[in-house]
């Protein structure tokens, strides 16, 4: 009995180094790129497709996992639930985690390749680079100042959407380029707030992010106008193709959606504590994510109606 609590409580360390209640909202990462690139939906049901989705997840977690080793020390002074998942699980054995997820990661990325997707087997290289070099030293990027957002941008934002589209696509047409950049700036704002969320604390570990480079309300700003470039999103949707009633309807959710969480956004620069602020609306982040990624996600889906 004692053994199974153990086991529960490392289960759940690991869950939250892996950050799973944002993971939840990270499906339409995976595949929107694909729905945008397939002429049928039965097209979807494809093995390079599940690989793909299994592969995007598993860096996704590594990434994660490796972000919370590199930032142990840090974690201990200002998210101690954080630094204690992860002594919790054991540091030599999170090290032999990531291991094994390098180790899948690569495997997999290897079958996409001898499948044909070898553009979508270069792109997941890509993707895993940019998850070590965010966090790990020598690298890590996240605290190199005006450099420090693009591995999440690239790699988290943009890079699965590319991924997914040459599974099936062998050239970029420029609609698809506008939503990538719309879809990734859009997110990326939403995570800016985050970053500011960490001023102080960063600036303490000798962390330099934007938030530091441009101050926290030029930050602010351009986490807004970031976030409600998704509309960009929308205008690729308009202009490439007939559209279905339903689509018509999913498109007005979307911009609904985007259009809320970008005000709590701007709202968020509005305050007179802009740190406090941003520690406030931060932690409106996973819902953001859910109520403009998921209505953009199910507009792809309604495209086969």
């Amino acid at each position: 009995m004692r053994r199974m609590t153990s086991l529960s409580r490392k289960f759940s360390a690991f869950l939250t180094i892996s950050r799973a209640n944002i993971q939840v909202a990270s499906l339409p990462h995976a595949t929107l790129g694909i729905l945008l690139a397939v002429n049928t939906l039965s097209s979807f049901i494809n093995w390079s497709v599940l690989i793909y989705v299994i592969l995007f997840f598993m860096t996704l977690t590594f990434s994660c996992n490796l972000n919370c080793l590199c930032d142990l020390n840090v974690d201990e002074r200002y998210k101690k639930f954080m630094s204690n998942a992860v002594k919790l699980l054991g540091i030599k054995n999170l090290k032999i985690i990531l291991l094994l997820e390098s180790i899948v990661i690569f495997f997999l990325i290897y079958i996409l390749s001898v499948r044909g997707n070898k553009i979508t087997a270069f792109i997941s290289i890509l993707g895993f680079i940019c998850a070590i070099i965010y966090s790990a030293e020598p690298f890590r990027v996240k605290k190199r100042g005006i450099f420090s957002p693009l591995p999440v941008l690239i790699g988290l934002y943009i890079l699965p959407i590319l991924g997914g589209w040459f599974i099936f696509k062998s050239s970029l047409p420029w609609f698809i380029i506008i939503f990538i950049i719309g879809y990734g700036l859009m997110n990326e704002g939403f995570t800016l707030v985050n970053t500011c969320e960490d001023y102080s604390e960063d600036r303490k570990e000798g962390i330099k992010t934007w938030a530091h480079v441009f101050g926290l309300k030029k930050t602010l700003l351009l986490a807004f106008i970031f976030s409600i470039s998704g509309f960009l999103c929308l205008t690729s949707f308009l202009i490439e193709c007939h559209l279905s009633i339903f689509t018509y309807i999913m498109l007005v959710v979307s911009s609904f959606g985007i259009l809320y969480a970008s005000k709590e956004v701007y709202i968020a620069n509005k305050g007179e504590n802009l740190e406090e602020s941003a520690k406030k609306y931060a932690t409106k982040m996973r819902i953001w994510f859910m109520m403009t990624r998921y209505p953009l996600l199910f507009t792809a889906l309604s495209l086969f109606l």
